[in-house]
């Protein structure tokens, strides 16, 4: 859906759209974003957590780019405008919202969650197992059949086997009539996962700590799709553009330059 909205804020996702999922964001991608017009707000919206994060985004890179860092969904909040001629001020992104699933469920209930999926990963015929099936991330519980700890070339077949089987699909279809009354939701994290956290702490949460309206927001990502974990703050913007990576978001980007 694109609209001629005049944007107050860009929104974006990380894996998939800002850089390739699991790789490093390129300099061209840093130019682009950095000849956005003065007065535009840039956010970045991922599912990611902050140390995934800073592997693939620098530091200095997020400080100069964007506004404010949103991880976890938007369940971990960042500011970016630091004042850099402050001695003892920050010198990273600065925490300055947060949540925690273990503030709504017992450490019995978070236990349980985690053995479901543990067992959910064993029953798949998925034919390559990594390790790390399960993440911790505080707000939300990041569970990848494959294993976060796949090659870039596992990664790839793995997505070409979702693709065919629709496995993930099947498996969040499972994971909702297995946890119905628990107030618990599931999309699809990036390609080779899905987010499990509390219902409404999907990303349009961030809207919490964005001061633009959601109507003078433009959203750039790849995953806008039924389940997909970008179409519910795809739905709240004013205008969104669905990403087919890198190069398209660049694109895509000069008509805000």
């Amino acid at each position: 859906m694109e609209k001629n909205i005049k944007p107050e804020a860009l929104l974006f996702d990380m894996d998939g759209t800002i850089l390739d999922a699991g790789r490093r964001i390129t300099r061209e991608m840093l130019d682009s974003l950095s000849q956005v017009k003065p007065g535009i707000k840039k956010y970045l919206i991922t599912g990611s957590d902050m140390t995934k994060v800073e592997n693939q985004i620098p530091v200095f890179d997020l400080l100069t780019a964007f506004d404010k860092v949103f991880t976890c969904n938007g369940t971990r909040v960042y500011n970016c405008n630091l004042d850099m001629d402050d001695e003892g001020g920050a010198i990273e992104p600065e925490l300055v919202h947060k949540v925690s699933l273990s503030d709504h469920y017992s450490d019995s209930d978070i236990n349980h969650i985690v053995d479901v999926l543990l067992r959910t990963a064993a029953e798949t015929h998925t034919k390559i197992k990594t390790g790390t099936f399960v993440e911790w991330r505080e707000s939300q519980i990041n569970f990848s059949i494959v294993g976060r700890n796949c090659s870039q070339t596992q990664r790839e077949d793995y997505v070409v086997w979702d693709s065919k089987s629709g496995e993930r699909a099947r498996i969040m279809k499972h994971l909702r009539e297995e946890f119905q009354g628990w107030g618990l939701s599931f999309s699809l994290g990036g390609q080779i996962s899905i987010d499990v956290t509390r219902q409404g702490w999907d990303k349009s949460y961030a809207f919490g700590n964005i001061d633009e309206r959601p109507e003078s927001c433009v959203f750039f990502g790849d995953r806008i799709c039924e389940d997909g974990n970008d179409l519910s703050i795809a739905k709240r913007c004013g205008s969104y553009h669905h990403a087919d990576g890198p190069a398209d978001v660049i694109i895509k980007l000069q008509e805000y330059q």
